[in-house]
């Protein structure tokens, strides 16, 4: 939190039934998840993407969780397994910047929760938008408590080259109330009636911040959110089409049910796995997780 605590809880009436929970098995965070929009996915699917932060599905020491459920708005009665997942990074620890993850899950809840669109918002774009009337507001909840929260009047703060971050465009710093628990949180961007998810929340610089109230500071104490824009667009694109349905070497990642999906676990898909010959270190740790039998699971490339 920074100076006075601009969260609240979220209602009915603020219109963000899309924002939910991710659960795994054997794990008790609940990070947050978003039904999202796009104009790639198919009238006729048989399922709905997710986004949220790369480490919902790493646990401790990067281990790969082994099942996992999205919750439309926090729901647990409403849980849908999640099959298949793009990660921007294996190793969220070391590579915070590429932590962003997109999931397909079973069944396509966003015709009752509906679905939030994306936008790609440049730090250059941040003042216009200002000037437009944009707000933002950040959704999310207190550590592992359900009860969903809303963080109002705050959003991207421009960076100078003194701020924290500065030399890595793929982030916002933001100003957001938050402590955590609201890893994978929409940043969404309200402006002309319209609502965009704009990033992902994803960090908090320090932690000892969000127990105490200290004045926000752009070096020491920013909240940092990933931009939607790059690789993290592209795999969105790619996902909505449902191309990863298609996969022949790997049959039981084929349109996967609730009801089918016992005995399976997440397992990364070796050719997703980039060419590390002249690629950047951490971008290489990025790749595609599917369900497959338990047995032949592997957590890392």
């Amino acid at each position: 939190m920074f100076d006075k605590d601009d969260r609240r809880p979220l209602t009915a009436e603020d219109g963000f039934a899309a924002v939910g929970q991710i659960v795994c098995d054997g794990s008790s965070r609940r990070p947050i998840g978003t039904l999202i929009q796009h104009p790639r996915l198919p009238e006729n699917r048989d399922y709905d993407l997710v986004v949220t932060v790369a480490h919902a599905f790493r646990g401790r020491h990067n281990s790969m969780e082994a099942r996992c459920a999205f919750l439309p708005g926090g729901l647990d009665s409403e849980a849908r397994d999640v099959v298949h997942i793009a990660l921007g990074t294996l190793e969220p620890g070391k590579a915070w910047h590429h932590d962003w993850a997109v999931a397909a899950i079973a069944g396509t809840p966003s015709t009752e929760f509906g679905a939030l669109p994306l936008r790609t918002l440049t730090p250059q774009d941040l003042a216009p938008v200002t000037r437009a009337g944009g707000r933002y507001v950040l959704i999310g909840k207190n550590g592992e408590r359900p009860r969903m929260m809303i963080s109002e009047r705050c959003g991207p703060v421009p960076k100078r080259h003194w701020h924290h971050g500065y030399f890595s465009p793929g982030e916002f710093n933001h100003d957001c109330d938050m402590i955590p628990g609201w890893s994978g949180g929409p940043l969404v961007l309200l402006l002309g009636g319209e609502r965009h998810i704009v990033a992902l929340n994803t960090t908090e610089l320090n932690g000892i911040v969000h127990k105490v109230g200290d004045p926000w500071h752009p070096r020491m104490f920013p909240n940092t959110a990933i931009r939607f824009d790059g690789a993290f667009r592209d795999a969105v694109a790619r996902l909505a089409t449902g191309s990863w349905q298609q996969r022949e070497d790997d049959a039981p990642a084929n349109r996967i049910t609730p009801a089918s999906a016992d005995g399976l676990a997440f397992s990364v898909i070796p050719e997703s796995c980039p060419d590390e010959s002249g690629a950047d270190a951490l971008a290489v740790l990025s790749a595609e997780i599917t369900l497959v039998p338990a047995a032949q699971a592997r957590a890392i490339c």
